[in-house]
């Protein structure tokens, strides 16, 4: 599961920019993956850790990696970013983790609703100790009325 923990950062933020134009592939520059990690997900690296986790989920089949080139006439080979396309397993991964993120979001949404509830019923039992009826609220709601003490 090692190599799974190099993968979600950058496996959900390919994934992301992908969804993000309606493909099943991206090509961002290695800084832009860079930013985006450190700026979605808090996580700072530098291009040499990024090129070892690239590498690392590659080799483990997560991602497919082609490196785009442009012929040019006065410059000869043109480098471009390279095209980045998600396997089936990535996607597994993806699914097992925002499973696992769904079911401590409900945990947590359950665990809010009880406390919730708990504070409504401590409310009412506040609220019904002040509106119970008494001799003196009656008396202070009903001065019409003559009631021996």
């Amino acid at each position: 599961m090692y190599t799974a923990s190099k993968a979600m950062p950058v496996i959900s933020i390919l994934n992301g920019l992908a969804k993000f134009h309606g493909k099943k592939y991206c090509y961002p520059s290695q800084l832009k993956i860079i930013e985006l990690i450190e700026t979605r997900l808090g996580i700072k690296i530098s291009i040499a850790t990024l090129n070892r986790w690239l590498r690392a989920i590659e080799d483990d089949g997560f991602i497919t990696r082609m490196r785009r080139i442009r012929k040019d006439k006065k410059l000869g080979m043109v480098f471009q970013s390279t095209l980045y396309t998600l396997k089936k397993k990535s996607y597994v991964l993806l699914a097992k983790m925002g499973l696992w993120s769904w079911d401590k979001i409900k945990k947590m949404i359950s665990e809010d609703e009880k406390r919730a509830a708990v504070m409504r019923e401590r409310k009412k039992e506040q609220n019904g100790i002040k509106n119970r009826v008494t001799l003196s609220n009656f008396k202070k709601r009903h001065p019409d009325l003559k009631i021996p003490n």
